[in-house]
């Protein structure tokens, strides 16, 4: 009986952090909204900023970085 009881008061002081975030209790406020509809828009721009930088790096550019280093041309003739 007495492990039940402790079973039983465990599992309401674990239970008790849950019941306290309540579901949809409280209301949104006017500040709140605009808080969400700016964020929205913030991430809108990001995401057709990142499309925009895929489409502009569509088809990279490769550099050489020992084209100075080289010869212009052979200068045996052999490679």
């Amino acid at each position: 009986m007495r492990r039940i009881a402790v079973a039983i008061l465990l599992l309401a002081i674990f239970a008790t952090p849950v019941f306290a975030q309540g579901g949809r209790a409280r209301q949104d406020t006017p500040e709140d909204i605009q808080k969400k509809r700016d964020a929205e828009n913030v991430d809108q721009q990001y995401k057709s900023t990142l499309k925009r930088m895929r489409q502009d790096d569509a088809a990279p550019v490769r550099a050489d970085p020992w084209a100075n280093m080289r010869a212009s041309s052979p200068t045996d003739g052999k490679r």
